[in-house]
């Protein structure tokens, strides 16, 4: 019905038609540190650089934090809501957004 004050489906949707706004995984912002760095990759890890996050082997469930040419870089303490996305096939941007020695600071968000 025209005039309606009712938002339709249409607009709360994106141009893809999916609704991300309402997908609890789209919101997932976290800062992480790298542990355990692996030697001969993260020494190539400048801030800037652009990884990848994939469920690592367990138990217990880890998530690798993975280099552009696909090399393990590290992991990182996961949440229960980061495991249960990448348990759902989400794919996570993985950035480096600082490096101090051998500290590597990374922030992870959903690719969208």
């Amino acid at each position: 019905m025209s005039g309606s004050s009712e938002p339709s489906n249409s607009a709360a949707r994106g141009s893809s038609g999916q609704v991300g706004d309402q997908d609890p995984c789209s919101k997932i912002v976290l800062r992480r540190t790298l542990e355990a760095p692996v030697a001969g990759v993260v020494e190539l890890l400048e801030v800037g650089a652009v990884l990848s996050a994939a469920l690592g082997l367990g138990p217990p469930e880890v998530v690798a934090i993975l280099s552009a040419e696909g090399s393990v870089a590290g992991s990182v303490v996961p949440t229960a809501r980061l495991l249960e996305c990448l348990r759902q096939g989400v794919k996570f941007i993985v950035k480096v957004i600082a490096v101090d020695g051998g500290a590597i600071t990374l922030e992870i968000r959903a690719a969208l």
